[in-house]
This record gives C-alpha cells, sequence and structure tokens, in this order.
C-alpha cells in the first residue's frame, strides 16, 4: 500500500524537476522538490495506523494541490512569473508537512507507549 504512494510523490518529484528545468527559476527548484521528499519520509515513518492514513491522505493533499497551482501559475496565468511558483508553494506545502508531521509523530509516540 505504501508503494503507491511512493510512486505518487516520483511522478510529484518528475513533473516539478521538469518544471524547474524549463523555467528561470532554476535555483528554487530544489526547494520546490523538497515537499515531496518530506512525504517519502513521512509515509516512512508512519507504523501505526492512524499515522499511517495521515500520512497517505497528506502525500495526496500535497501532491494534488502543490501541482496543480504549479500546473495553474506556469501554464494558465501568463502575467504571473514562474518563479513565484517555485517560492510560495512548497512554503505552504511546509507549514502543512510540519502540522502533519506532529499529527504522525505523536500518533507513532502512541503506538510505542502500546506496544
Amino acid at each position: 500500500m505504501k508503494i503507491l504512494f511512493y510512486m505518487v510523490s516520483s511522478i510529484a518529484i518528475l513533473i516539478t524537476f521538469l518544471e524547474g528545468t524549463s523555467s528561470t527559476a532554476k535555483s528554487f527548484m530544489w526547494f520546490a522538490l523538497s515537499p515531496y521528499l518530506m512525504t517519502y519520509y513521512l509515509i516512512y515513518i508512519a507504523k501505526h495506523q492512524t499515522s499511517l492514513i495521515t500520512a497517505m491522505t497528506v502525500t495526496l493533499f500535497i501532491v494534488s494541490v502543490g501541482l496543480y497551482f504549479l500546473l495553474d501559475t506556469t501554464y494558465m496565468e501568463r502575467k504571473l512569473g514562474d518563479k513565484f511558483s517555485f517560492l510560495f508553494i512548497p512554503i505552504w506545502q511546509w507549514t502543512m508537512l510540519v502540522v502533519s508531521g506532529f499529527v504522525i509523530y505523536l500518533s507513532n509516540d502512541k503506538y510505542n507507549k502500546e506496544v
């Protein structure tokens, strides 16, 4: 089950990497890839059922909304610079990852105390 969400994150990394290499904001590309790498880690550390469901839901949310805004600002809105999407979208994603990572950590801690 986890492999499906690893593949979803990998597709998001590939799309973001291809967008980053074709844009003028190559220096922000690595920052834009970092939330997807963090979703790998959150899925990896999820041991309890609650934390696994939380990690999978967060992965789907981060990937779908992040790619939507990336593709929307790159292709739909010609007035916006695509370098802004490589800066502001990851900031929003990292905020979501910090909050959900705390929930996953607490769920795993509860799991460790039960065992």
